[in-house]
């Protein structure tokens, strides 16, 4: 039997691809799965377009036309890390910058394959854990910003008329909850700015990029600690592949993502083409310690560079998951502890007025 709304029902299981109004980055699952493309039509000698055009027919929203238009700049004959960077969302940075690697060093996909190896599952990233708590308090306290407006304009006018008729005397909390009324209501644009300054470095972009780089990875030392670790995989993969360490210290001078990490190796770049010594020069700026750089020097000797270059990047990216796990677990309670503080001062406001009549009345 036909549905009496076959069309509306054709658009809730999603048989009519709608047009996308928001056109956010692709997901996790989406930019993994466009990378194994890439690394197995690397390997395998494959024309890369002609896979990422019927790829596209797959994909659905507005990743289906950043495919397409990926496709067409690799057929109009612009590289494979160009014509990504032109395409905003497909890939993350450090997506862009391991094909890049790739390509200016020529060690085909293993930049690629390394970062596809690394990562963790969705559930076991503490970072994706720090965001998912994020998201809640967000959700939590818009439900709150639709139910505290209505306690202040029609329940709290109620309570002061009664305490007036009843005089009653005026509890702290109820006092203090006032104030803190007025001070939200004579400076409800600042908030105002601040949600719309942090809703669009969300939905940005370049502004979250921006603050990103700017304001994170300037004071958190775990995410300069992930860079350090990236650069040292990225020299263990150029050390494996027999390619100079000052190559591709000089391709990632060029690229990075990160201004501040780039920086930093354009200093080195420098230094080494000068002369220095390459890890002494990383030292400089803090990318490796001092006894980390008294290791490469040694294993330089040895001969067993791009084994300890691995391990090291391990120790970092093992050592700053373990301070975002530390984070991830303390973040909802200290944040559940603030809601419930919030909810306590409306419990307050609401039931010890109730309470003083009551007890005037007796």
């Amino acid at each position: 039997m036909e549905p009496s709304f076959p069309t509306f029902q054709r658009l809730a299981l999603g048989d009519v691809p709608l047009p996308a109004i928001w056109q956010r980055s692709a997901t996790i699952a989406q930019r993994h799965s466009l990378l194994r493309l890439i690394a197995v039509a690397i390997e395998q000698n494959v024309p890369l377009a002609p896979l990422i055009e019927n790829w596209a027919e797959d994909e659905r929203g507005y990743q289906r036309t950043r495919l397409r238009k990926l496709a067409a700049a690799l057929k109009s004959g612009r590289s494979l890390p160009d014509a990504i960077e032109e395409v905003t969302g497909v890939l993350q940075d450090e997506d862009l910058l391991a094909i890049r690697f790739d390509s200016q060093i020529g060690t085909r996909a293993a930049a690629v394959r390394q970062l596809l190896s690394r990562r963790n599952p969705v559930s076991l990233n503490p970072t994706r854990k720090i965001r998912g708590d994020l998201i809640y308090i967000v959700e939590v306290l818009f439900a709150a910003l639709l139910i505290v407006p209505f306690l202040y304009l029609k329940i709290i006018p109620v309570y002061q008329k009664m305490m007036q008729e009843f005089s009653t005397e005026v509890p702290t909390a109820f006092v203090w909850s006032i104030q803190a009324a007025r001070i939200f209501v004579s400076l409800w644009w600042v908030f105002a700015l601040a949600c719309l300054a942090v809703g669009w470095c969300v939905v940005s972009t370049k502004a979250g990029r921006f603050v990103r780089h700017f304001i994170f990875d300037r004071w958190l030392r775990s995410a300069r600690e992930i860079y350090s670790a990236d650069v040292l995989q990225k020299l263990q993969i150029a050390s494996t592949a027999g390619r100079p360490i000052p190559g591709a210290l000089s391709t990632l001078a060029r690229y990075y993502f990160a201004p501040q990490i780039r920086h930093k190796l354009l200093f080195v770049r420098n230094e080494v083409e000068q002369g220095a010594d390459v890890w002494q020069s990383m030292a400089a700026v803090d990318l490796i310690s001092q006894p980390e750089q008294r290791l490469l020097k040694t294993t330089d000797r040895v001969g067993n560079r791009s084994w300890a270059l691995g391990q090291l990047a391990e120790i970092k990216t093992n050592r700053s998951r373990r301070r975002w796990s530390f984070l991830a677990q303390w973040m909802l309670p200290a944040l559940t502890l603030l809601l419930g503080f919030i909810v306590l001062s409306q419990a307050l406001m609401i039931f010890q007025p109730l309470v003083r009549m009551i007890e005037g009345l007796l």
